[in-house]
C-alpha cells in the first residue's frame, strides 16, 4: 500500500534537514563544520524589531533550522514580495518586511542563506531569517504571527 504524501510535505521531507545532517554532505574542508544556536545568536547585528524579536525566540529556546545552499536575493525578494501582500490580505500580524525588502533589492543576485526561528509553540512569531554565506551575519528578518486567529495546526507562513 502507497502511503500518501502532500505536495507541501513532500517539499518540507526534500529541503528541510536538520543542521548536522546537511553540515557533513554540504561542507567539507576548513568550512563550518556545524552551526549551533550559539553562533546563529552570534550572527545577529541586526537590531531591527523583528532581528531582536527573533533573537530573543532563540534564546529562548526556540527551535531553528539552516540551509546551507544560499538561493539569490532576487528570488528570495519575489517570494517575499507576495507572501507580503498574501499575509496583509489575510490580516496577519507581521514584523520587518518593509526594512528586509528593501535589503533584498540592493543584494541582486548575490546568494543568501536562509534560515528559521519557530517560536509558534510558545505563542510567538515564525521568523526568516537571511544570512550573508561569507560574512555569517543576519541581514534580514521578517516575522509573521500565525496565531491571530488561526489554528496554529492547520495555518501556513
Amino acid at each position: 500500500m502507497k502511503t500518501s504524501t502532500s505536495l507541501s510535505e513532500s517539499f518540507k521531507l526534500r529541503k528541510s534537514v536538520t543542521i548536522s545532517e546537511r553540515v557533513g554532505k554540504a561542507l567539507q574542508g576548513n568550512e563550518m563544520q556545524n552551526v549551533s544556536r550559539d553562533e546563529l545568536l552570534a550572527a545577529f547585528e541586526l537590531d531591527t524589531e523583528a532581528g531582536v524579536a527573533a533573537r530573543n525566540a532563540l534564546i529562548s529556546g526556540a527551535h531553528f533550522d539552516l540551509w546551507l545552499d544560499p538561493v539569490p536575493a532576487v528570488e528570495i525578494l519575489g517570494i517575499c514580495s507576495a507572501r507580503k501582500r498574501n499575509l496583509q490580505r489575510r490580516g496577519k500580524q507581521t514584523l520587518g518586511f518593509t526594512e528586509t525588502l528593501a535589503i533584498l533589492r540592493q543584494m541582486g543576485e548575490q546568494g543568501l542563506l536562509v534560515a528559521y526561528v519557530n517560536d509558534r509553540d510558545r505563542g510567538g512569531y515564525y521568523f526568516q531569517l537571511f544570512l550573508d554565506p561569507d560574512s555569517l551575519k543576519v541581514i534580514g528578518c521578517i516575522g509573521v504571527n500565525t496565531f491571530s486567529g488561526d489554528d496554529p495546526a492547520t495555518d501556513r507562513v
